[in-house]
């Protein structure tokens, strides 16, 4: 059967001047169910899944739902009933699977959407959900579905009309990682490997700013991390300034370089537009992992025929696109009539709308005239979340009257993050002092054209950051890596990189420490940073730490220590979140330290490597999923709440010292009590000399936290695995933290499992999981983006210096 035949004649779905979108509500029910549309092949099944995974729902889907209805599947039903009955069937089931699963699914819409009295269901439906149009590259659904030329473009104008029946959209962009010959050989056996981990990390950063839950739980888990305050509450963020016409001719990865958002800027314009625009803010939220800030030039009308009144209709089009795209952030032109802004607003959902106050012309208005608090005002009355004035300057001694302006403003209680600077040849001091969202460029940009000259002016995010060191306004810092076995550290390679690329003049170094007094003498500096505390102190440092994360408290342990200060004019320190958040906005000053926080990353990237490795066949399921974990220390902790952070209910611990184990089995136990029917989530193995338990599947996560060289007095431990408990028929994902050596006994005996059975084990070395522990630890200790890809660069650069 033809995959656009058998249905109604879809919606109309032309988009262009003549047809604007009709306004959409965004904002829902936290548990709203979330429907997911599209033709065959945009990847709607897949998506489904890893959403339903992430947020812990169920997953609905049209096909099954149709089954059940009608007790057979759709291909038989066709040819018992013929066209007319299958049709009215497809739309009664959709109907009814709507309205029965309101709450707590992702639904998964089959070939039944196309039709005219489903899009209708849906159209409606989305009034209250979030309705998302998964679309992808038309070339890749013709190969996927093997699809002819005349067939693939009746699919792609039929698909269209789902764009009518929904408020949201998600272009899905294709992922190597699923090709088995772009498998990096170590991750298993090419279809059963770690299929689609970059569509994995995609589409759960989606849903999280979608329902929200991203920034919420950051702030109460991690009051430190990045993501616990937007970036318009932090100090100094920058916004790199990327035209979407450059973007086909440059790298995006090596863009990676402090930037805490993009502002994509459309600059050219055309009806055809929407898919574009929807590949390229995937490919920047892929690529570079940071807020998009969508701006629409005024130039980018210009050499098209369109009429004054047209390009504003056009303006408004490309600001409910990039809405339906659920961009971060929105700039719109308060040029415009109140009424349209407020229409834009009303539809804004989650995204965050930043007025603009714009202009190129020198002395058009001064900061300090009576009028520019008028159009504050007006942009707050209009319900926008953020405000930014824009001018061009002749002269320097303008830049004073930017920081009085923006002085003025923040006097006023409950006032809006402001944006304020000047641009020209003497406007640079004003783009230093500015704190929030200051454009910057990048040197890689230096090779394209800037059609509104404004490039010129910018500085680079590294640039900018490092005269905020020369001005003082930031104080250079002290960094350190504590243990007692630090020799053969990469954490000063990583972390000093780092600040080179982000232009911080901060140093790190690895000390050898016996004692906690040791740590206490070197801590109490006024220029103490942070520090990453390695064993044996991960659990002994807690008695020195007043406040701890969410995670510290869960795991038992800390391997990041931050100092708490006092500052003039300050709030008290009462360990609240409130507090703490304060405390995070300043931590690139020196000054009195007045206690110590604890934090911990080493979860971070055991649980980063596990998600990103686990094939979907392995998918987590809490009454049948089990892991195991090798080791009692700190490391093993956080294996622990790894796992169970991934929804993993059944975990095991094995060590030498069975002691060790049951304390830790006893520490979660107590801590996650009610994640589990009996109260056990932990249960300790005695001996690698028994069997399995009966009863429990064989691990399909196994992380091994044992050192494989010998420390002070320990013999390294040499583990491997039992056979009989390497039992699972589709393999799973091996994690070894070690990486001196890195081809450990454990691993060796993995790959001599694997390729004797052909089970699909993937193999996760120590070099792997270190720089995504490390990487969390940077964003922690700054309040930085970390540049993730150099970090991950100086680890395999430098790990070869000790090797023995």
């Amino acid at each position: 059967m033809s995959v656009t035949t058998q249905l109604a004649p879809p919606l109309s779905s032309s988009w262009n001047i003549e047809n604007r979108p009709s306004p959409c509500i965004r904002d829902f029910p936290p548990e709203a169910s979330i429907v997911l549309v599209g033709s065959r092949g945009s990847g709607k099944r897949t998506l489904g899944f890893i959403g339903a995974t992430h947020l812990g729902r169920r997953l609905i889907t049209e096909d099954h739902c149709f089954q059940e209805a009608t007790g057979t599947t759709r291909g038989i039903f066709l040819r018992q009933y013929g066209n007319q009955e299958f049709y009215r069937k497809n739309v009664e089931v959709l109907k009814q699977m709507l309205d029965n699963h309101r709450t707590g699914c992702i639904i998964e819409c089959g070939m039944g959407s196309l039709s005219y009295p489903a899009q209708k269901a849906l159209a409606e439906y989305s009034k209250t959900h979030p309705v998302i149009y998964i679309t992808r590259g038309s070339h890749r659904i013709k190969s996927l579905l093997r699809l002819g030329d005349e067939e693939a473009a009746r699919l792609e104008i039929a698909d269209l009309a789902h764009r009518n029946c929904s408020n949201l959209e998600y272009y899905n962009l294709y992922d190597p990682s699923g090709d088995g010959a772009e498998t990096p050989p170590e991750n298993g056996f090419g279809n059963v490997s770690s299929r689609l981990k970059y569509a994995k990390e995609d589409f759960s950063s989606f849903l999280d700013l979608l329902t929200g839950q991203g920034v919420i739980r950051s702030g109460f888990e991690s009051p430190f991390s990045v993501a616990a305050l937007p970036p318009e509450c932090r100090s100094f963020t920058y916004a790199l300034s990327l035209r979407l016409s450059t973007i086909p001719a440059i790298d995006l990865v090596e863009l990676e370089a402090g930037a805490d958002a993009v502002q994509l800027k459309i600059d050219t314009w055309s009806p055809d537009l929407q898919k574009l625009i929807g590949k390229h803010v995937a490919t920047i939220r892929r690529n570079l992992g940071v807020p998009v800030i969508f701006q629409v030039e005024n130039y980018a009308f210009e050499g098209t025929q369109l009429t004054m009144a047209e390009r504003e209709h056009a303006y408004f089009i490309l600001m409910e696109w990039a809405l339906r795209l659920a961009v971060e952030y929105i700039i719109v032109d308060l040029k415009y009539s109140s009424e349209r802004v407020s229409h834009l607003v009303r539809s804004s959902g989650r995204t965050r709308v930043i007025g603009q106050y714009l202009s190129r012309d020198e002395n058009p208005w001064g900061w300090d005239e009576d009028a520019r608090m008028t159009e504050y005002n007006r942009a707050k009355s209009l319900g926008c979340d953020i405000v930014r004035f824009v001018r061009a300057t002749p002269k320097e001694s303008e830049n004073d009257f930017v920081r009085a302006f923006v002085n003025r403003i923040e006097s006023i209680p409950d006032h809006l993050p402001i944006i304020a600077y000047n641009l020209g040849d003497h406007g640079r001091p004003s783009l230093v002092a500015n704190k929030i969202f200051t454009p910057v460029t990048h040197p890689i940009m230096n090779t394209t054209v800037s059609k509104s000259q404004i490039r010129q002016f910018l500085p680079t995010a590294s640039e900018a950051m490092q005269a905020l060191y020369q001005m003082r306004i930031l104080d250079p810092l002290h960094f350190y890596h504590l243990g007692a076995s630090v020799f053969y550290s990469l954490s000063p390679a990583m972390h000093t990189a780092a600040y080179q690329v982000c232009g911080m003049s901060n140093d790190f170094q690895s000390l050898q420490v016996s004692s906690l007094e040791d740590i206490h003498r070197i801590i109490h500096d006024q220029n103490f940073g942070g520090a990453a505390i390695t064993q044996p102190f991960k659990v002994q440092i807690l008695s020195r730490i007043a406040a701890k994360s969410y995670h510290a408290k869960a795991i038992g342990a800390v391997n990041t220590l931050l100092p708490l200060r006092t500052f003039q004019n300050s709030s008290p320190l009462d360990g609240s979140t409130e507090s703490l958040l304060r405390q995070a906005n300043q931590r690139c000053k020196a000054g009195p330290i007045a206690a110590y926080y604890g934090d911990n990353t080493d979860f971070i990237g055991i649980m980063t490597c596990i998600r990103r490795n686990m094939s979907p066949r392995n998918a987590i399921q809490p009454s049948k999923t089990t892991g195991l974990v090798i080791g009692a220390g700190g490391m093993a902790r956080a294996a622990v709440y790894a796992m169970i952070q991934l929804g993993c209910r059944k975990v095991f611990i094995c060590n030498r010292t069975v002691e060790n184990a049951e304390a830790v089995a006893r520490h979660f136990n107590s801590w996650a009590s009610g994640l589990s029917s009996d109260g056990e989530i932990v249960r300790v193995l005695r001996s690698t000399s028994e069997d399995w338990p009966v009863g429990y599947r064989q691990p399909t996560m196994i992380v091994s936290c044992v050192p494989a060289r010998s420390v002070g007095d320990h013999a390294p431990a040499n583990f491997e695995m039992p056979m009989q408990w390497l039992g699972s028929p589709t393999g799973g994902v091996v994690v070894e933290l070690a990486y001196l050596p890195l081809d450990t006994p454990l691993l060796k005996q993995i790959r001599r499992v694997r390729e004797e059975t052909k089970q699909a084990w993937v193999i996760v070395d120590g070099l792997e999981v270190l720089p995504e522990q490390a990487i969390a630890q940077f964003e922690l200790m700054t309040g930085r983006k970390a540049p993730k890809r150099r970090m991950r660069l100086e680890v395999l650069q430098n790990y070869h210096r000790y090797e023995e």
